[in-house]
């Protein structure tokens, strides 16, 4: 799915951060006072998270101008994963993508076709299509 240019993208946890991940092996979001906080299952190694990134996920740019992706969307088990730059240009860190918390902006409709395709090539579509009714938002 991912063009990115020739770049070979880094995946960044950032030192000591467990923000984004717990003891369970589902995804899922726990409640904090800026909002649910998407969490990674256990077993998403980092080597897991750079190779969804550099293999399959999808690059969205803010600006025709930007040199490197603003963030990327990915599809693993059936949910839609985000990343966004750690530190621009080189590493991105990604988290379970939710659409409807206030002020989050919908999918745009070529990543969600993408997103659709390669759940239907991997046999994912129906747990894709569960994740968008409960967290998609505008996207279901």
């Amino acid at each position: 799915m991912s063009d990115s240019g020739g770049y070979k993208w880094r995946y960044e946890r950032g030192e000591g951060r467990f923000k984004h991940r717990w003891k369970h092996d589902y995804p899922g979001f726990e409640p904090s006072p800026r909002g649910a906080v998407g969490k990674c299952p256990r077993h998403v190694t980092d080597e897991i998270a750079e190779r969804i990134l550099n293999e399959d996920a999808i690059p969205s740019f803010e600006s025709e101008d930007s040199p490197w992706p603003d963030r990327f969307h990915a599809l693993y088990q059936g949910v839609v994963y985000e990343a966004v730059p750690t530190q621009p240009g080189i590493s991105y860190h990604a988290y379970p993508w939710r659409g409807d918390l206030p002020g989050r902006p919908a999918l745009m409709r070529s990543t969600l076709r993408q997103l659709r395709e390669y759940a239907d090539h991997n046999d994912e579509r129906a747990a894709l299509e569960s994740w968008l009714k409960q967290y998609g938002g505008r996207n279901r």
